[in-house]
């Protein structure tokens, strides 16, 4: 072999292992960018769930915002339209009453209660008191009942009051009182159940 032989045996030889050492480093370099890119890719598949998964609970929080500030308007709409009915419902309970009043068995219901009193006072002393707008039923109702009867300094509407002073007792069968109290225990149960 020839010195000319051995410099291009030597050449190729070297040239061989230079092209096998480029393609293991291209190779490692190939895999160490595979790596990156892999590990880069989890990574912003990560970040985008998180981003995501933060996105839908905020979109859920602006939404239940939305819903609890419907609900109260609409609980505060429910509210107003029970006000005005209870309103409208007692105006007409009143008028009723008023009503009531200019009929016979006014008189009647008068005198039970005073009796009812009577009965509860047991021969104690029981002042009588009835409505300004009364005034005309005062001697029928004391012919009638054998009892004194004054006019109320309040306005009752209706009905009678009595008191026992000797007991401090007050018993209200006024219209007024009776109709608050209604009032104040006054429930709409609306639906088809109580329709």
């Amino acid at each position: 072999m020839t010195t000319e032989e051995k410099l291009q045996n030597f050449y190729n030889h070297s040239i061989e292992s230079a092209h096998s050492e480029a393609e293991r480093l291209i190779e490692d370099h190939q895999a160490a960018l595979d790596q990156i890119f892999s590990e880069h890719q989890a990574t912003k598949q990560r970040q985008a769930a998180a981003e995501l998964a933060a996105e839908k609970e905020k979109l859920k929080r602006e939404n239940n915002k939305v819903l609890s500030t419907e609900q109260l308007q609409i609980k505060r709409t429910h509210s107003l339209k029970n006000m005005e009915l209870k309103n409208q419902l007692f105006a007409e309970v009143e008028e009723k009453l008023l009503a009531f009043k200019k009929t016979p068995e006014y008189e009647n219901w008068l005198c039970q209660k005073i009796d009812a009193a009577l009965k509860f006072a047991q021969e104690q002393q029981v002042e009588f008191f009835l409505d300004s707008s009364d005034n005309d039923m005062l001697e029928p109702l004391a012919k009638k009942t054998g009892v004194s009867i004054h006019i109320s300094a309040e306005h009752i509407t209706g009905g009678i009051r009595a008191v026992l002073p000797e007991r401090h007792i007050l018993i209200d069968n006024s219209f007024a009182a009776m109709l608050k109290e209604e009032r104040e225990s006054f429930i709409f149960e609306g639906g088809h159940v109580h329709e």
